[in-house]
């Protein structure tokens, strides 16, 4: 029987941390320019940095402070991102089959560092996925967040504050990066992201809703309505609420 002495030494961990190396990459660069929005949008460093460590939700973090940043009550900002991550309850639920973890510690380390890229890795690795191959893949990727927002932060602190407010169009580049692959797949991401903002803007500026709730009522509203209409489809509902919250 084999036994664990050091799990960063372990092969499957160092398999694991190589696969999250891209993903390392990617996340740093994005975190730095969320790190940098943060301070513009009011948080202190130690709070960005605190965020970016205990979250590791990549667009629903920028969303929430643009809500912070606007004002919003503490509840709608909870409610707008825990619908937008609802999806990671089911890429949760898929990985612990594949998995077949045992240990309840293990099942709450692992489905906190679930995140887009990490199920795609993931689920793609032919055969057997181990714990210390999620461990290795889910640590350098929390760390590339971690660490891009330090960075973030630390350049933020030098940057002049005109600089710091056009980081705010990180928000939008960000969401455009997320939305335009699944439109090249089709018309019905285009379909509900459109709709989606319609209705927001609707609620928003013409029926006075505030920023989160108008979010939150879109979401919800777009969701309900693609599910009916997509049923028959193979696309989970989670799929079509992620298309709706872009």
């Amino acid at each position: 029987m084999k036994t664990e002495t050091n799990i960063f030494m372990h092969p499957d961990f160092i398999d694991g941390a190589r696969n999250a190396l891209p993903i390392f990459i990617g996340y740093f660069t994005t975190s730095a320019a969320f790190g940098i929005l943060a301070l513009s949008s009011g948080l202190t460093p130690f709070e960005a940095v605190v965020f970016s460590m205990t979250n590791l939700t990549g667009a629903a973090q920028f969303m929430a402070i643009n809500l912070m940043a606007s004002g919003v009550l503490a509840g709608e900002i909870v409610i707008s991102v825990f619908l937008m991550n609802l999806r990671y309850f089911v890429m949760s639920a898929s990985l612990a089959r594949k998995l077949g973890l045992q240990k309840k510690i293990d099942k709450a380390v692992i489905s906190f560092g679930v995140t887009d890229e990490v199920f795609t890795v993931a689920s793609l690795k032919p055969g057997e996925v181990s714990t210390s191959f999620m461990r290795g893949l889910q640590y350098t990727s929390w760390l590339g967040w971690t660490g891009g927002t330090i960075a973030g932060v630390t350049m933020g602190a030098f940057f002049p504050r005109s600089l710091q407010d056009a980081m705010s169009g990180s928000l939008f580049a960000l969401f455009a990066a997320l939305l335009v692959p699944e439109i090249k797949k089709g018309y019905r991401a285009a379909i509900l992201a459109v709709s989606a903002g319609l209705m927001n803007t609707v609620l928003y500026y013409v029926c006075h809703i505030s920023a989160g709730w108008s979010i939150v009522i879109s979401m919800l509203a777009v969701t309900a309505v693609a599910a009916a209409l997509f049923s028959d489809d193979d696309t989970s509902g989670a799929e079509i609420q992620e298309e709706a919250c872009r």
